[in-house]
């Protein structure tokens, strides 16, 4: 089973996830949909061995820094079993990268 596969099976009941959109040394994130709001969103999964190492806390940290980003939703995850995903808007953040 592809990582792309376990975590469709993961979060199957809440999220239909489609497809990797980008990768770096800390997380990879994945265009998904919010089944239950019914909006696209960025899901973003750390590393295993990252979610491991820092802990949740540093996790909440970056999920409490980016909730003020408006416009397309970006869900953050610690890792492959990690549960509840945290959602909040991702527009600007995609434009701060696109700088």
């Amino acid at each position: 089973m592809t990582r792309l596969e376990q975590i469709q099976a993961a979060l199957f009941d809440r999220y239909r996830v489609d497809r990797q959109i980008g990768a770096g040394g800390m997380a990879t994130v994945y265009l998904a949909h919010d089944l239950k709001h019914d909006r696209h969103l960025a899901l973003k999964i750390l590393n295993d061995e990252l979610a491991a190492s820092v802990g949740a806390d540093r996790f909440l940290r970056e999920i409490q820094l980016a909730a003020p980003c408006s416009a397309m939703p970006i869900t953050h995850s610690r890792g492959s079993d990690a549960w509840p995903p945290k959602a909040c808007p991702a527009t600007r953040c995609f434009n701060r990268i696109a700088r």
